[in-house]
C-alpha cells in the first residue's frame, strides 16, 4: 500500500513538472533586435488573422490573390527613432513556393520584380519596394521606408528565422 502511494506521488510530481516546463511556441515574427542596421527598432503593432483579414495597406502589391484567403497570417510593424518603418507579414499553411511564384507574377503585373539569391523576390511598384522570401512551409513579405537593399537583408533574416522555427 505504501509503495502505491509513493509511486502515485512520484507520478503526480512528474506531471506537475512537465506542465510547469511548457512554454509558448517561438514567434514566427521577427523581434526588433533582429533588424540589424544600426538603428534601434521598436514594435509598433502586432496582429494575426487570415490572409483575407490582412489590412489593405499590407497586401503585397495590392494583390489579394497571392495567397489563399483562409491562410493563417501574422504581421508586425516596426518603427525606428528616425521615423523609418518596416512591416513583416508571415503566411502559414500554404504552399510557400506557390505563394512565392504568385508574388512574382502578381507584383510583376503592376511593376517590376527581380529574383535574387535566398531566394527572394524584390518587387518595385508605385514608389514602393517589397521583398518576398520563403522558408520550408511559410511565405513572408517585408516592406517599409528603408532602402530595398536593407529590406533584402531583413528578408533573409526572416527566412532563416522561419527555417529555425519548428512546424
Amino acid at each position: 500500500m505504501n509503495r502505491t502511494i509513493v509511486i502515485i506521488a512520484l507520478l503526480c510530481a512528474a506531471c506537475g513538472t512537465a506542465t510547469a516546463q511548457k512554454s509558448d511556441p517561438p514567434s514566427l515574427l521577427l523581434e526588433p533586435g533582429q533588424l540589424k542596421d544600426g538603428r534601434t527598432w521598436t514594435v509598433a503593432a502586432t496582429s494575426q488573422g487570415t490572409w483575407q483579414n490582412l489590412p489593405a495597406d499590407l497586401v503585397p502589391c495590392g494583390k489579394q490573390v497571392i495567397a489563399p484567403m483562409e491562410a493563417v497570417t501574422r504581421w508586425r510593424s516596426f518603427t525606428a527613432a528616425d521615423g523609418a518603418t518596416v512591416t513583416q507579414v508571415v503566411v502559414s499553411g500554404v504552399d510557400a513556393m506557390d505563394a512565392f511564384k504568385s508574388f512574382y507574377d502578381e507584383c510583376g503585373a503592376v511593376g517590376s520584380v527581380d529574383s535574387t539569391v535566398g531566394p527572394k523576390n524584390v518587387a518595385r511598384h508605385d514608389g514602393e519596394v517589397e521583398v518576398a522570401a520563403m522558408s520550408k512551409d511559410r511565405f513572408t513579405v517585408l516592406g517599409g521606408t528603408v532602402p530595398g537593399e536593407q529590406l533584402q537583408v531583413f528578408a533573409e533574416t526572416a527566412r532563416t528565422h522561419l527555417d529555425a522555427v519548428p512546424d
